[in-house]
């Protein structure tokens, strides 16, 4: 086994426990302590866990700091009532995709009275959800962004082989008519698109504040999706777009 393959369980067991034992990781594995330890100085530095004698636990306060605070949030009214209509979307018994980051999040919040499948590649929306009773979490694995909560790459493309996904919620940061949909990293934008063609629907969900904006990575165009839940306050030529195109557009103006 590679050492990023031994890292990323490593990852994997520390997200279910907590915690982890250095003896132990040695005879899982069948290496050294050395090797082991070497592997938690190499996790410590990308901030995913604390060493501690004999072992380490979790970093959960990275994850934490990796969203924003609520109170600095200005716009997390706007998601909240995003993370309201997409709960009403969720059925029992479905399997679904929550993408990285805020408005994902309030997705989340909403919905641990379900009875479903959650898979995501966002270690806090994993947190989040962890108490849920009714709803099994599947966290990909993979590479972690340093600074972020999200996993990509290799590892995590292969969390989704053989499974199936009822509907995707995908979080960008653009929204503009000559790029599309876009996102900050380009191997998000891989990730995800990936993760559409495993899923029976794809729903954007996006504030009005990323409207005719445009980010780094292109996720694909405004019609990848045949559901878009957003705000009230998106500019009409987006209403009309989406109208035209045979988008159904969810605003939040009803819960208001």
């Amino acid at each position: 086994m590679f050492a990023i393959e031994r890292q990323n369980k490593i990852k994997e067991i520390l997200f279910k426990e907590k915690r982890v034992d250095v003896s132990e990781l040695s005879k899982l594995f069948e290496v050294t302590e050395v090797t082991i330890r070497r592997d938690l100085d190499k996790l410590e530095q990308d901030g995913f866990l604390i060493k501690t004698y004999g072992g380490a636990v979790l970093n959960e306060e990275a994850f934490k700091d990796a969203t924003k605070d609520e109170s600095e949030d200005e716009n997390l009214e706007d998601k909240q009532l995003i993370g309201s209509i997409a709960s009403h979307m969720v059925e029992n018994g479905e399997a679904i995709f929550l993408g990285p980051g805020t408005t994902c999040l309030e997705i989340a919040k909403k919905i641990k009275d379900k009875k479903i499948t959650v898979l995501t590649n966002d270690l806090v929306i994993a947190l989040e959800l962890k108490d849920a009773l009714g709803i099994k979490v599947i966290v990909s694995g993979g590479d972690l962004i340093q600074s972020t909560s999200m996993l990509v790459g290799r590892f995590a493309h292969q969390a989704l082989e053989g499974i199936y996904i009822n509907k995707a919620f995908i979080g960008v940061k653009g929204v503009n008519f000559e790029t599309g949909y876009t996102l900050d990293r380009y191997e998000e934008a891989l990730f995800l698109q990936e993760v559409s063609k495993i899923s029976r629907e794809v729903i954007i969900v996006a504030d009005h504040t990323k409207f005719n904006k445009i980010a780094f990575a292109r996720l694909g165009d405004l019609t990848m999706a045949r559901k878009v839940i957003t705000n009230k306050q998106i500019p009409d030529e987006y209403k009309s777009f989406f109208f035209e195109h045979a988008v159904k557009l969810y605003t939040t103006y009803e819960f208001e």
